[in-house]
């Protein structure tokens, strides 16, 4: 890996994979939860729900796989109303991810990773073929720790079992809430980049409850701002958020910072850059690749004594980036 962060894949277009149709839930004593929301999430693609606490972004999850039943609207998965499906088979079908993990303490890492798939009728072979598989995605070698218990491993492996269980029956959506919560830092960041790989790879549709805005933007090809009763305040591309915020309510949650935070979902291919060197080769002391972004671009012109970089993409030198054109990316407006 080069030090940048994997950027999510592009969605597929066509028919969304899930739709909320005016989803609402109020509760007996009055307390709107969720208001009429409406959203939809392409196939491959990854949603984040963000918002202050009390916005409705855990009980909007939770009405997609019915843990908690909507009071109107409907809920589509690949086009069938999930209020029409059997509730435990739909949660079956349907991964998800809690911070907690929610591991069995007493079942070892192989037969947790299969349980949804023996719920499922699935045979032993195939179980574990697909144990060993999963195992192998999100990076556990099966020899060494399919035989382990939940409290032999540390957070982060935990975490990664708990997404490996999700993924295994091959879900048509995975619910994720607070999933990298609850490990440290250092860690959190190694499993955001190992999941958008992961994801990329197999083009599984999400949706994620994070309350970090930086983890959403990093994770997320859309964001869905939820605020108070649970309403929809802007749902954007993450660099269309951050440069355009629809409401108050928005700019304020985004932060004022949120112009540093565009710089880690700007390209530098999207970046104002100068001609390429003559010959198309990189002759600059520094380059960066275009797939990077601008926040990468940033540190290595901070860093550079020439104050210019050259911008690669392959073997071929595509142009040269400098604080300047860094800026005037960051004053033009977004398309």
């Amino acid at each position: 890996m080069d030090g940048s962060p994997p950027q999510p894949g592009a969605p597929a277009t066509g028919p969304p994979a899930l739709s909320l149709q005016a989803v609402g839930k109020i509760y007996p004593d009055g307390t709107v939860a969720v208001h009429e929301l409406s959203l939809d999430v392409a196939k491959g693609g990854i949603t984040a729900l963000v918002g202050p606490s009390g916005c409705g972004k855990t009980t909007t999850l939770r009405m997609i796989n019915r843990l908690i039943e909507p009071t109107s609207g409907r809920i589509m998965i690949a086009g069938e109303d999930v209020l029409e499906v059997d509730p435990v088979d739909l949660r079956r079908h349907i991964g998800y991810v809690i911070q907690q993990v929610g591991l069995f303490p007493h079942r070892t890492v192989a037969a947790n990773v299969g349980t949804v798939c023996g719920l499922l009728g699935w045979d032993d072979a195939r179980i574990q073929t697909r144990v060993e598989q999963m195992l192998d995605l999100v990076g556990l070698d099966p020899g060494t720790y399919a035989d382990r218990y939940p409290d032999q491993l540390s957070g982060g492996q935990r975490q990664r079992v708990g997404v490996a269980r999700a993924l295994a029956a091959d879900p048509p959506v995975l619910l994720m809430d607070e999933p990298f919560g609850a490990v440290d830092p250092v860690a959190r960041g190694r499993l955001q980049e190992q999941f958008l790989a992961l994801q990329r790879q197999l083009g599984t549709t999400v949706v994620v409850v994070t309350h970090d805005l930086d983890e959403a933007v990093l994770l997320a090809d859309r964001v869905a701002v939820l605020g108070e009763g649970g309403h929809i305040e802007q749902h954007d591309a993450p660099a269309a958020l951050l440069a355009r915020p629809a409401s108050d309510m928005v700019a304020e949650f985004v932060g004022a910072d949120r112009s540093l935070k565009r710089l880690a979902v700007t390209p530098v291919a999207d970046a104002r850059l100068g001609p390429a060197p003559v010959g198309g080769t990189a002759q600059a002391s520094a380059t960066i690749l275009a797939e990077a972004s601008l926040r990468d671009a940033l540190v290595v012109l901070l860093e550079s004594t020439g104050g210019v970089v050259t911008v690669t993409r392959g073997a071929e030198a595509i142009g040269t980036l400098t604080l300047a054109d860094v800026h005037a990316t960051m004053r033009r407006p977004h398309e």
